[in-house]
């Protein structure tokens, strides 16, 4: 064989590994451009878990707030809701998925902020009527912050709302 035929064999030779590392680099680009929406997709999975989480947690504190109003414990259930308050607007702060979920935090809000005022302006209501009122409120809190824990939580694990 003469060394032009080598040549031409050569120069065939480093065209086609040229070609196949052009393909594996191309192979391996689509492989990385899936890993990141599949990171993407973990991390979003992730965060809603975490507010599944912090809000079934709150649930059990808004039943302790129901729990000191009933039982006439002005200052615990003022620091209570003001617990509720702060919690629930850190949750607000990192964006809820839907936008219904964050008008219910934000009227859930609202109604304990109602409630503290009350009770650190009045105290406990002495008039059982407006004692009831109140009572009925934070049942009403305490409701809407369990629907809002079952619906994250349906949401985490991949439910269509």
């Amino acid at each position: 064989m003469t060394a032009n035929a080598w040549n031409w064999i050569l120069a065939i030779v480093g065209t086609i590994a040229s070609i196949a590392g052009v393909v594996f680099s191309w192979m391996a680009w689509v492989q990385a451009a899936k890993a990141k929406d599949a990171a993407r997709e973990a991390t979003a999975a992730v965060r809603k878990r975490i507010i599944s989480q912090e809000v079934l947690r709150l649930a059990g504190d808004a039943k302790e707030f129901l729990a000191a109003v009933q039982q006439n414990r002005t200052e615990s259930a003022i620091a209570s809701a003001n617990n509720l308050v702060h919690a629930l607007s850190v949750i607000r702060s990192r964006s809820l998925p839907r936008a219904p979920d964050a008008d219910t935090l934000n009227a859930c809000v609202n109604d304990i902020l109602s409630v503290a005022i009350r009770l650190t302006v009045d105290g406990t209501p002495a008039d059982a009527a407006k004692l009831e009122e109140l009572v009925m409120l934070c049942h009403q809190i305490h409701r809407t912050v369990c629907d809002l824990a079952g619906r994250m939580e349906r949401l985490s694990e991949g439910a269509s709302q």
